[in-house]
Formats: C-alpha cells, sequence, structure tokens
C-alpha cells in the first residue's frame, strides 16, 4: 500500500495547501492590519479634533480674563495671546475650558478622554480629573515643534511639545475600539480558515480528477503485466497531456501483444513444422536398426535422412532470418547507398540456372532505383521473391520479368511478375503469414519452409517500404516492392 507522503495526490494537497494558506494570510493579515491603521487613524483625528477644542477654549477663557470686554481692537475682537502668554497664566491662575469642553474630558466610561499640561520644568499647568497617573510627556522642543502618536494599554494618546516649553498630551480610552478589531480579527480569520478549507477541499477533489487517469493507467498496466495482454487503457479525454500518454501506451501495449503473439505463433509454427521432419528422422532411424540391411538399404535410409535433415537446416536458417528482421527495428545502422537495379541483376544472374531447370526464362527491364537501404537484406528479399515466382509458376515453359525504376516523386521501386497460374483471391490477403501455403501439397512436397514471403514482408517493413500484391487467375501475379521517400536518395 502506498504510503500518503508517497502519493502523488497527497503531495500535490500538501503543496496546494500551503499555497493556499499562503495566500489566505496574505489577504487576511493585510486586510486587518489595513483596517486597524485605518481605525488609529479616525481615533487620531478624533482626539486632535478634541486637541483643539480644548486648546481654542482655554485660549478663549485666558483672552477674556487678560483682556475684558472694554478691551478689543479696533474690529471689536480681543487681542491674541501667545503659549508662552497662555502658559504664564495657567501657572498663575488656574482655569478651566469651557462646560461643554470640560464635558468631554470626565469619568472613566468606555471610550473617556483625558488630557494633561506641563511646561518645560515638568510642573503640571492643567489636566483633567480622569488623566492617569503613568502619562508621559515629550521632552521640551528646542526649535522645531514636536509630536507623536502612541498606543499604552487601552488608550490612544496624541503628544505635542513646542520649543515656548508648552507641553500636552490628549488621550481617549480605546477599548471598545479594541474589541471591536479583535472581533473583526476573529471573524476574518473564522472566514479565511473557512476559504481555506474550502479550497483544500476543492483542491482534494481536482487532484483527484486529474490523478485519476494515472490511477487508470496504473491499474491497466498491472493488468496487462499479470497477463491479460489485451487490456487496454480506457481514454475519454484525448487532447489532455495524459490522454496523449494513454493513445501511446496502447500503441506500445498493441505492438508487446503483437510481438507476444507472433512470437506464440512462431513457436507453436516452428514446432509444428519441425515436428514432421524429426519424426521422420526418428522412424527412418528405428526402422533401419530394427535389424541388419543390405549397403543399399543403409545407403538409401541415410539419403533419407540426409534430404530430412538439410530440409531441417533450411527451416531453421529461414526462422533465424525470419527472428532477426522481425525483432529489428528500421536498418540498425547497416543502411547504405545502394541500386535495386543492380541488386535484381545479382539476383537474376544467380537464379538463372534454377529457372533453366524449370524452363522459365528470367527477364529483365531494369532502370536505376538509387535508395538506402540494407544490400544484404534487399539482396534476400529479390531472391525470395523471385524464387515464389518460380515456385509456383505451372507449366514446362514460362517468363519471370524482373523491372525496377524511380517515380516522378522520387520513390524507388521494383517489381517481380510471372505469367504463372496466379494466386486465388481467397489467398491473398493470407500469403504473408508464417508457413502459410497456398498449395499446400505441392509446396510441402518441394520442401519448401512457407517463410519466404514473410521473411520478405519484414525486410520490406524495416525499410518503411511497401509491398503489394496484383494477381488475375490464369495470368500470373505481380509483386511490387516501393521504397518511401524519405529512404530514397
Amino acid at each position: 500500500m502506498t504510503s500518503p507522503f508517497q502519493s502523488i495526490r497527497w503531495r500535490l494537497q500538501v503543496w496546494h495547501g500551503l499555497l493556499l494558506l499562503l495566500v489566505v494570510a496574505g489577504f487576511c493579515a493585510p486586510g486587518y492590519q489595513i483596517a486597524l491603521e485605518n481605525q488609529l487613524q479616525r481615533i487620531d483625528k478624533d482626539i486632535s479634533q478634541m486637541e483643539r477644542r480644548l486648546f481654542r477654549s482655554l485660549m478663549e477663557s485666558a483672552r477674556t480674563s487678560l483682556y475684558p470686554d472694554t478691551t478689543k481692537d479696533k474690529d471689536g475682537d480681543r487681542p491674541m495671546i501667545s503659549l508662552g502668554q497662555l502658559m504664564e497664566y495657567l501657572r498663575e491662575k488656574p482655569i478651566t475650558p469651557s462646560v461643554d469642553v470640560a464635558a468631554l474630558f470626565q469619568g472613566h466610561e468606555p471610550g473617556y478622554a483625558y488630557f494633561s499640561i506641563r511646561n518645560s520644568q515638568d510642573e503640571v499647568l492643567l489636566t483633567s480629573p480622569n488623566a492617569p497617573e503613568d502619562i508621559i510627556f515629550l521632552p521640551p522642543a528646542k526649535s522645531d515643534h514636536l509630536e507623536d502618536t502612541r498606543t499604552i494599554e487601552r488608550r490612544r494618546e496624541v503628544r505635542r511639545s513646542s520649543p515656548s516649553g508648552f507641553r500636552i498630551v490628549v488621550g481617549r480610552d480605546i477599548s471598545q475600539d479594541l474589541d471591536a478589531a479583535s472581533r473583526f480579527a476573529w471573524t476574518q480569520a473564522a472566514t479565511c480558515l473557512g476559504l481555506w478549507v474550502l479550497g483544500l477541499g476543492g483542491g482534494w477533489w481536482l487532484s483527484g480528477r486529474a490523478i485519476r487517469p494515472i490511477q487508470t493507467i496504473s491499474r491497466t498496466a498491472t493488468r496487462i503485466a499479470e497477463g491479460n495482454l489485451k487490456d487496454r487503457i480506457d481514454i475519454t479525454d484525448t487532447d489532455s497531456e495524459l490522454g496523449q500518454l494513454s493513445k501511446v501506451l496502447n500503441n506500445t501495449f498493441d505492438r508487446l501483444n503483437d510481438a507476444f503473439e507472433r512470437q506464440r505463433q512462431f513457436t507453436a509454427d516452428a514446432s509444428h513444422e519441425l515436428r514432421t521432419p524429426i519424426t521422420i528422422l526418428l522412424s527412418e532411424t528405428q526402422r533401419v536398426l530394427k535389424r541388419d540391411r543390405t549397403p543399399e538399404e543403409y545407403r538409401e535410409a541415410l539419403q533419407t535422412c540426409n534430404m530430412t535433415a538439410q530440409r531441417m537446416r533450411h527451416l531453421v536458417e529461414a526462422l533465424l532470418q525470419l527472428a532477426r528482421q522481425e525483432t529489428t527495428q528500421g536498418l540498425n545502422g547497416h543502411a547504405s547507398t545502394c541500386d535495386l537495379a543492380a541488386i535484381l541483376e545479382d539476383t537474376r544472374i544467380h537464379l538463372t540456372p534454377l529457372a533453366a531447370e524449370r524452363g522459365i526464362t528470367l527477364a529483365a527491364d531494369l532502370h536505376p532505383a538509387p535508395c538506402v537501404g540494407d544490400p544484404g537484406a534487399l539482396s534476400v528479399l529479390a531472391t525470395n521473391l523471385v524464387n515464389n515466382a518460380l515456385q509456383h509458376h505451372q507449366g514446362p515453359q514460362g517468363t519471370v520479368q524482373l523491372s525496377s525504376g524511380t517515380r516522378a516523386t522520387g520513390e524507388s521501386f521494383f517489381a517481380i511478375h510471372d505469367d504463372g497460374p496466379g494466386i486465388p483471391g481467397e489467398h491473398v490477403p493470407h500469403i504473408f503469414e508464417r508457413f502459410y501455403r497456398a498449395d499446400k501439397a505441392r509446396t510441402s512436397a518441394a520442401g519448401h519452409t512457407g517463410l519466404g514471403l514473410a521473411i520478405a514482408k519484414a525486410i520490406v517493413d524495416n525499410h518503411g517500404g511497401e509491398i503489394a500484391v496484383q494477381s488475375t487467375p490464369g495470368q500470373g501475379s505481380t509483386f511490387e516492392v516501393t521504397l518511401r521517400s524519405d529512404r530514397s536518395l
């Protein structure tokens, strides 16, 4: 059983979960931070507004005290006072802001506000009754105004310091805001967690659909490995990468099945064909050994055994040659430039004596047909086709025509035509099968192996060519071999 950590689906799910977690966290954390910063900015704005109201109220109270109603400028307004004057006034005569402003800085209910004012000597000039004791002021400013905002515990404070020594802290309780922010954070975390779990579920479903074809391929390959060679992968989506892989694997399984079938058939045919000569050898030797024989009888028995052994040798050589051709993919490094016309001419010269014994003329109409191929294999091909024409020719006289040339398409070809009886139509689809004989009685008596055309077909296939048969009863037959253009020069 596959460990979860070794499963592709689990690995995909882990990576998907990690990436999704990073995406969700990358969305939630900045979202919460932005919301919190916006809330703090609103709080700071609210505190600044309260500070301005407080400052205006104090300035107005100080101006009223310093400049009574009778002291006004030409426009009817009281003169402005500086921070230094305000500080001196607060130091000498404590004042309070207006009633409505003072109401802002009362009590300790959630959201309460407070303030405290000091000078450069750290003397408390004015403070609200509810101001905390742990207020920390900015140091006295030397040349430029100093200001900042800070959050301490559950309070938010705005602090300012001026070169005149005026220092003020205005703050507000933000417990409700922090609680709201905490609820928002938990809500957002729960939402993001839900999205993450939903994404994991969707990722698990998607990875399952993605892995399902691989599981199908694995199960099918296992069944094939167990011996079910005819089983194939069920392809539903032929356009996807896995669909294309399935097609390649199915084609591979088809070739493997064909190879096993050929091997099984090859073994069965070879066993069947070798059984007869072996039986003859055993029978003949047992017959001779039953009693003493005359020299002539021994000589006759030895001749029979020799002929049977010769037939067995030819059969074994043909079987080995066929096996080599069928197990070779392509030319396998034996390709060279050759001319089909020269190969056919050598074949004609070599087989002319055999044709003369049968009263058959080997005629030639050969034109140059250059190609790239294995000269030895092409010679065997030509010899087998000419031999086949000679063996199946009936009558004391006849002609076998050899021709070659190059087509306008650039393909090289050669043809073997005989004027014999032809091949019956029902036999044409089977003539390239191993040990198939259209005339079983005649060819078996002549000692033929029945492998010549099978070897020829294998050679043509290895050269990437085609072999075609045309036969008309009573008018002869023609075998035509064409090499593909990418094999031609």
